[in-house]
């Protein structure tokens, strides 16, 4: 399992009211973040998308300080699961149950986590979707595939050969129905690139080598395209390796550095 994550993060706060009363939002993006992290105990590692903070603590942070390991059987893990998301979902309600913002306001982040499966040589990766008062967790990725997540339209239209609104602005131009089209997007007869991909036999440098390839294209397209881009900086990596043993080697693409000294790397 590999992830790969660029170094801009988003972050939103309320500053006072405006003038009809409501919670005035303002948003905040940095440049050098760490979006990819384990646990103390390195049997799980997370990587983090969209709003960054569960309540005022970095998504990070937690489970960086969150030593429960996800190993044993599929039901022990799920378990173990739900006490840390369920965690996650009490320190965003002390937060935010104190502000006069709506529950189904609540932002919160997209949090992916891995884990070596019961029988060692598989991953197992989750979603959980912190949006909101709750939590949703949902296992993904069962096969060998590529999931994106966060800001992705280029990189998205690189792998399945279309741009979801151009192809909508397309399918209104020509009076298509939604359900025809669709159905024909499902029964295409031609391969897209993601179709092409031989992922179940890609030695693990080249699929780190097309984990990074994307995460560089959708950085380098919102450096040009107008707005702010909402990714940027360098990409870090994270893999986790299932044999010949059971390890999680990091791939930093920056490090801590004094602002002024000139980086060498």
């Amino acid at each position: 399992m590999i992830f790969a994550a660029d170094s801009k993060v988003t972050t939103s706060g309320i500053i006072g009211l405006d003038e009809k009363g409501d919670p005035r939002w303002v948003e905040q993006t940095y440049d050098n973040a760490t979006k990819i992290v384990h646990d103390p105990s390195q049997t799980v590692m997370a990587m983090v998308a969209g709003y960054a903070n569960i309540g005022q603590e970095s998504a990070m942070d937690f489970i960086m300080a969150t030593d429960r390991s996800l190993m044993g059987s599929h039901e022990d893990q799920e378990s173990v699961l739900s006490a840390v998301v369920d965690s996650m979902v009490e320190q965003k309600k002390k937060f935010w149950q104190n502000t006069q913002v709506s529950e189904d306001e609540w932002p919160g982040p997209t949090i992916w986590m891995a884990a070596p499966s019961s029988t060692g040589k598989i991953p197992r990766i989750w979603e959980v979707d912190l949006r909101g008062a709750g939590s949703k967790i949902s296992e993904i990725l069962q096969d060998p595939g590529i999931r994106l997540e966060g800001s992705y339209n280029e990189a998205f239209g690189l792998l399945y050969g279309y741009e979801w609104t151009v192809l909508m602005g397309l399918m209104k131009e020509l009076g298509i129905d939604k359900d025809k089209f669709g159905e024909a997007m499902r029964n295409l007869k031609v391969l897209r690139p993601v179709d092409k991909l031989s992922l179940s036999s890609m030695p693990l440098q080249d699929a780190i080598d097309l984990a990074v390839f994307l995460a560089t294209v959708q950085v380098q397209m919102d450096r040009f395209l107008p707005g702010t881009p909402s990714c940027g900086g360098p990409i870090d990596v994270m893999v986790l390796r299932t044999v010949p043993e059971r390890a999680i080697l990091c791939f930093p693409g920056k490090k801590l550095h004094h602002p002024i000294n000139q980086r060498s790397d």
